[in-house]
């Protein structure tokens, strides 16, 4: 099965992404990731979903978005073609005598702490999904007490818009 990005655009109003995930549910196609935010206009709500499925399945999906009265446009963006980030908050144990040696280990993945307490330190990291995963392997070691990551949010490369 093939990983794929949609990017949905819709109207910004109640029960739209409620009728979106309604419609994977019936025809038993999976979501493995979901982002929603609104838009440059904020009468329209950008959906991004992570799936996977052949082209058939794709293609069916498409179809399925598109008759839907909210859905205004919906692509499928092709990995070359593809800036996709995710958003990760984790928190780790940390003593304050522990912030200079942690801080040293996460620099390299491009993360940051972002608070820290008594005994915890909450680290902020945004990536493509692949570092992100290996950003959680590289603590799980360290003690993760809790952790939120979002799905992707992703654009299409150059100047198209949806």
């Amino acid at each position: 099965m093939n990983p794929v990005i949609l990017s949905v655009l819709v109207s910004n109003h109640f029960g739209v992404l409620t009728r979106v995930t309604n419609l994977f549910s019936r025809r038993g196609f999976n979501i493995k990731a979901l982002t929603v935010g609104e838009t440059e206009n904020p009468t329209l709500s950008r959906i991004t979903i992570s799936t996977e499925g052949d082209q058939l399945t794709i293609d069916q999906i498409r179809k399925q978005l598109g008759k839907l009265e909210d859905v205004k446009r919906s692509i499928e963006i092709e990995e070359k073609r593809l800036v996709c980030r995710e958003l990760l908050l984790l928190k780790t144990r940390c003593e304050d005598s522990c912030y200079a040696g942690l801080l040293e280990k996460i620099t390299p993945f491009g993360a940051r702490i972002i608070d820290l307490a008594e005994n915890a330190a909450v680290i902020e990291m945004t990536g493509k999904t692949e570092a992100v995963n290996e950003f959680i392997a590289f603590m799980q070691p360290h003690g993760i007490m809790e952790m939120c990551r979002t799905g992707g949010a992703a654009l299409e490369l150059g100047g198209q818009v949806l």
